[in-house]
């Protein structure tokens, strides 16, 4: 008996309303190009070989046809005509991998992509066929009925299924053979045109196979338009053939990440430079596949993509995604950022990869539901643990890892920009920054090498190309992948060094001998000038410009000496080493005499060269006092002094050896006066050779303007400066004054007499700690 009061109960059903049919057609697939997508996503999922789109703008139409399964009469009712009903959903893992095929896999899973024929037009025939029935099933669709009252029921509304005697005639679309689905969507809501076309073909090429590397359906669009012409760009398959470009002109790595292991290969224009093994540390993306290919285009290869695609590479894209075989809109899109490439690389451009920088394919192959993508299918994937692994596998080991190699490697050779081959990778200096990358990973943790390019990565035959640090890298990598050849290379490379480095020593100590014995010559030639003291008490001019040649001609002469000192050595190392062709024992000796051959030539070579330059400049010097005894006077010249000075700049001191580096700034000044050219070299050289004793490693002269014709030069290097316990700053411009023992006290005083003779003074500057002066000059300052 009911208890008194009790409420009566009863089971209710949800009503769907009509307008569900917008709700999940329209206004969710708001975008023409991704409508056709999703329908030629589910020609994929029936396992078509072709597909083929005709549009026909002067009947209003566009025709959708595949060669795939096809639908009976059942399937129709029971799964097309069922709402977000998803055969894809429906099915376990090990289903689903049993169904996996190699040309493409299920592509979406929300059983709405049907919905998509409403976004493109008014009214809907449908057409399919299957192989096990000659019967040909026919499905029409008027939208617009579902928008006539709300208030109607979802499932009350009618749609007509009947039989066709023949597929519908179309003008270039392939009908099916035998099984297959012709949509034939009527009334469109968009003008389609040529033009609309060629964007969806491009749009189209990178949903499907954006790089042509992989073997794909064949798609193809057609435009009926009243001629039998067919149009370029418009008519015809669609698709991109710059797999050659990418696979032999470009930088790339290849990356596959399945169960609990991680494969890399990385690539240099169709050279393989290394492989790594590695345990994978993304558990989110167990029980998937992940397969990517990334790469990066120098200058060369773009110019290349874009005469070969007519679109530059940053306009194309970046890296796309793909999943089950389809892209995942709008990942790798110009604008798009998923990765975070392009925010990463404005905190350095010179150090990181950005969107522009890289081209790529990811292909996940994953069970239903594992990555979801965003129901409008034009905002990526779901965000989730499993996403963000994804991502984070992406960045981690295919854009960073290609990044340390370009940036590494090719990135330090400006000249690679513009290389379309691997040949500038076997110089040495490439060798090494190879070494640097392929080292880091073997001393990487858990990181197996399983290949890399031997003839790259080899110990150089020449032991001064060879570092510790470089020796050190090869090491772990040849201890990490067993190479027993590496390891000895390694090892005689170390006794080589370790001899050269003998060699260098004992060259070292007879340089100080050399340098001891020049010491004295320069002490015994400055008391024979001491002695003169009629040059020291003479005001005769003639005499004083004497005296600074015999300074000058010093300076220069003791250059010479030096660099014939340290040749003669080196020739007689050389003539000590070259033993008779029987006295050598193996292959081995005669490569190491000839190496050490080669290393006493180079340097006898470049004391020769050095010498050799001292000489030109000494000869220089002389060939300012042609007629000194007759008339100095004779030698002066009119023109724009500070021209002069940039001149003897670069001609005579630019790469002078064993003196600082000198540099001097006009400031874009001129000042034209009457001046001596050899009073001027003398002044210069003095400055510098000074700083060259304060063991300075650069002076700069920099000009500036002093008003009213005058025009300032400042003096500074990096030297010891002045010791003021042991120099007067008052007095270093005195005749005869030094610090030095084996000193004249002719430098300084030198400078400032030429100084005064042009019109111009010279003085410290600063508080007199340092040995920076200020010339200053007087002429016609412009």
């Amino acid at each position: 008996m009911e208890r008194f009061g009790a409420e009566m109960e009863s089971s209710e059903k949800f009503k769907i309303s009509s307008h569900l049919k917008d709700i999940i057609g329209r206004d969710l697939v708001t975008n023409e190009y991704v409508a056709i997508f999703e329908l030629v996503k589910n020609s994929f999922d029936a396992g078509a070989t072709r597909v083929d789109i005709e549009f026909n703008p002067l009947e209003g139409t566009i025709s959708i046809v595949d060669d795939g399964r096809g639908m009976s009469d059942d399937d129709i009712r029971e799964k097309w005509l069922f709402v977000a009903y998803s055969e894809k959903a429906s099915n376990g893992l090990d289903d689903y991998r049993d169904r996996i095929r190699p040309a493409g896999q299920f592509a979406g899973s929300k059983g709405i992509g049907r919905f998509s024929c409403d976004t493109l037009g008014r009214k809907l025939q449908l057409f399919s066929r299957t192989d096990a029935s000659a019967k040909i099933s026919k499905l029409e669709i008027d939208w617009e009925k579902f928008e006539r009252r709300s208030a109607e029921e979802f499932q009350e509304i009618t749609v007509t299924l009947g039989e066709a005697k023949a597929f519908p005639n179309l003008e270039n679309a392939e009908v099916p053979a035998r099984s297959g689905t012709i949509l034939v969507i009527k009334e469109t809501r968009q003008d389609w045109d040529a033009e609309l076309i060629r964007k969806l073909r491009r749009d189209l090429a990178k949903l499907i196979d954006p790089f042509g590397t992989t073997s794909q359906v064949a798609v193809s669009t057609w435009i009926v338009d009243g001629s039998s012409v067919q149009i370029e760009g418009v008519d015809g398959p669609v698709g991109n053939h710059i797999a050659d470009l990418l696979q032999e002109k470009t930088s790339r790595i290849k990356v596959n990440i399945a169960d609990d292991t991680i494969e890399t290969t990385l690539y240099d224009r169709g050279r393989r430079i290394y492989q790594v093994r590695e345990p994978s540390p993304y558990q989110g993306l167990m029980g998937s596949e992940v397969a990517g290919e990334v790469f990066y285009l120098n200058r060369a290869a773009k110019a290349t993509f874009t005469r070969r695609m007519g679109v530059q590479p940053v306009r194309f894209g970046s890296v796309f995604l793909f999943l089950n075989g389809f892209r995942v809109f709008p990942i790798g899109e110009e604008t798009d950022d998923t990765l975070g490439l392009a925010r990463r690389k404005q905190q350095g451009v010179s150090r990181y990869l950005g969107t522009r920088d890289v081209l790529g394919r990811v292909d996940v192959t994953a069970p239903p539901k594992m990555f979801r993508e965003v129901s409008s299918r034009d905002a990526g994937l779901v965000e989730d643990a499993r996403s963000r692994a994804l991502f984070e596998a992406i960045r981690n080991h295919m854009i960073f890892r290609l990044e340390r190699y370009v940036v590494g490697v090719n990135w330090r050779d400006r000249r690679d920009q513009d290389r379309d081959t691997s040949d500038g990778l076997s110089n040495s200096e490439a060798r090494s920054r190879i070494l640097d990358v392929v080292g880091a990973l073997a001393r990487s943790k858990d990181v197996e090498v399983v290949y890399y390019d031997n003839e790259l990565i080899r110990v150089s035959e020449d032991s001064d190309q060879v570092t510790d640090r470089a020796l050190k890298a090869m090491s772990e990598l040849a201890e990490n992948r067993g190479d027993t050849e590496l390891l000895d290379q390694i090892e005689e490379s170390r006794r080589r060094i370790e001899e050269l480095k003998a060699s260098r020593e004992e060259a070292r100590a007879e340089a100080r001998r050399a340098m001891q014995e020049r010491a004295i010559a320069d002490q015994r030639i400055a008391r024979l000038e001491q002695q003169a003291a009629f040059l020291g008490s003479s005001k005769d001019v003639d005499v004083e410009r004497v005296q600074l040649l015999m300074h000058q001609a010093i300076i220069h002469s003791g250059h010479i000496r030096s660099a014939i000192s340290n040749a003669a050595y080196e020739i007689k190392k050389l003539i000590e080493n070259a033993v008779a062709p029987d006295e050598l024992e193996d292959i081995e000796d005669v490569e190491d005499l000839l190496a050490t051959i080669r290393q006493h030539a180079r340097r006898a070579s470049a004391s020769l060269a050095g010498g050799s330059l001292s000489s030109d400049r000494l000869k220089t010097v002389l060939s300012f006092s042609q007629n000194i005894r007759v008339d100095l006077e004779t030698d002066r010249v009119q023109g724009d002094i500070l021209k002069f000075f940039s001149e003897y700049f670069d001609v005579r001191l630019s790469g002078v050896p064993d003196l600082p580096k000198s540099s001097f700034d006009a400031g874009g000044l001129s000042l034209e006066k009457e001046f001596s050219p050899v009073d001027v070299a003398v002044l210069i050289d003095n400055l510098v050779d000074n700083a060259r004793k304060a063991r300075a490693t650069r002076i700069d002269f920099k000009a500036s303007s002093g008003g009213s014709g005058k025009v300032i030069i400042r003096v500074e290097d990096d030297g010891l400066g002045i010791d003021k316990l042991k120099i007067d700053p008052d007095k270093i411009f005195e005749r005869g004054y030094t610090s030095s023992s084996n000193g004249t006290g002719l430098g300084l005083y030198s400078v400032r007499q030429i100084a005064e003779s042009l019109g111009g003074s010279i003085s410290l500057s600063g508080d007199g700690s340092r040995a920076d002066f200020e010339i200053m000059l007087v002429g016609a300052a412009r």
